[in-house]
């Protein structure tokens, strides 16, 4: 199962469009963090000309060249573009998280789809062996109501339950396909040729932790999407910084050096070059309520984010008290079943001696070999479902329990 689930990690898909999505944030900080650099740029122009003589009367034309090297820096004084850079970080830690709660869901999924083809396995052969047993039982039934032995009605019953027990074993083979195809798709295979695994038996599978086993509550603080509604709110309160110093001026500092000429030979003589340096400082007066708005909603915003932090964190706690409560009851269960299977296992050794001293006859030994069959099912169903809950428990604590 750990090969699968590594393989999983590597091909699924919905991983890798959560790496995908860490690198669109990241490609985002740094749009941002290019706002503290200055800007470079070079504009080459040519301005024609017309004059006239104030002497002469003459027309006269040309070309004025010019070619300057621009030079724009936004100075970031009262830290306006660092807290959309820090607000920006946060959301790249957001995205990565996204990609660890992927990788959870994955895996918890990969081991959940895996235990129950397991299981699947053993019961289709139980139910096989069930269809099997009853054909014979319906066979001897049916030559003891032919001479008048037995009523019909008692042939029907174990008709009917032929029926509803093959019913149930082609249930299984669909159910089987279908976690086969879904484990295909989780490890990023095609479901054509992904379906036949390597897998134990039911019998095989141990318990990772006992019922009784100290869980700390505080590792739910481990839960990505724990620590993502943390950056969340990180988030939240740096955006609403921003938006208070959106009030502030911007200061920018901008020169110019470069050529200037009326003829392109003289163009890039000493003579012809010309510089500029000058500081501006731009404030807006009246944007129509814009920016008061756009703070009004950052606050509220930030305020979404801590509801939706506790929301997080409560059914962070619900969750992993379900899966405890859960894992304790479907441990119980099998407990009781594994207790029982014992009895039933005596039971079956009964009436397989007694049909070999004569004493007995083969239906009521088929009987007890069903009957045994039926609580071995219903023991490993609650075997599954507890190691199921184990694997709700580890997603719930955000993948451990130490």
């Amino acid at each position: 199962m750990n090969g699968y689930i590594q393989e999983a990690l590597e091909n699924n898909l919905s991983i890798k469009i959560a790496g995908a999505r860490i690198k669109e944030s990241e490609a985002i900080l740094g749009t941002i963090n290019a706002q503290r650099l200055p800007q470079l740029s070079i504009n080459p122009s040519v301005y024609p000309y017309r004059t006239i003589s104030r002497w002469s009367g003459n027309f006269g034309s040309g070309n004025l060249l010019y070619f300057p090297l621009l030079l724009n820096w936004e100075l970031d004084i009262f830290g306006k573009i660092s807290d959309r850079v820090q607000a920006s970080k946060m959301g790249v830690k957001i995205s990565k998280e996204d990609l660890n709660i992927a990788k959870l869901a994955v895996s918890s999924e990969i081991a959940a789809s895996y235990f129950n083809i397991v299981l699947d396995d053993k019961l289709i052969k139980n139910y096989e062996e069930i269809a099997s047993n009853l054909d014979e039982t319906i066979r001897l039934k049916r030559q003891l109501y032919e001479g008048g032995i037995i009523p019909y009605d008692n042939l029907y019953v174990s008709e009917y339950e032929l029926v509803t027990q093959k019913n149930q074993l082609n249930s299984l083979l669909r159910q089987r396909e279908i976690l086969l195809h879904r484990l295909a798709v989780l490890r990023g295979v095609s479901p054509d040729g992904g379906s036949n695994i390597q897998r134990t038996s039911v019998e095989k599978l141990e318990f990772p932790f006992g019922v009784n086993a100290e869980i700390s509550s505080d590792l739910i603080f481990n839960r990505p999407d724990v620590v993502q509604a943390e950056y969340v709110i990180k988030k939240a309160a740096f955006d609403v910084k921003a938006a208070k110093k959106a009030f502030l001026p911007s200061i920018n500092l901008n020169e110019m050096v470069g050529f200037e000429s009326l003829k392109a030979g003289r163009l890039f003589n000493w003579n012809s070059t010309v510089y500029q340096l000058g500081a501006g400082l731009l404030l807006d007066l009246y944007t129509g309520g814009y920016k008061m708005s756009y703070l009004k909603y950052n606050k509220e915003l930030a305020v979404e984010k801590l509801h939706q932090y506790n929301n997080v964190l409560l059914n962070a706690v619900c969750e992993t008290e379900n899966s405890i409560s859960s894992y304790k009851a479907d441990y119980n269960s099998y407990s009781e079943f594994k207790d029982m299977i014992e009895k039933s296992g005596h039971y079956y050794k009964v009436a397989n001696i007694r049909y070999t001293n004569g004493t007995g006859n083969r239906i009521d030994e088929l009987a007890a070999r069903r009957q045994f069959l039926v609580n071995e099912n219903s023991m490993y169903l609650a075997k599954i479902s507890a190691l199921v809950d184990t694997i709700n428990i580890y997603k719930a604590l955000g993948g451990s329990i130490n």
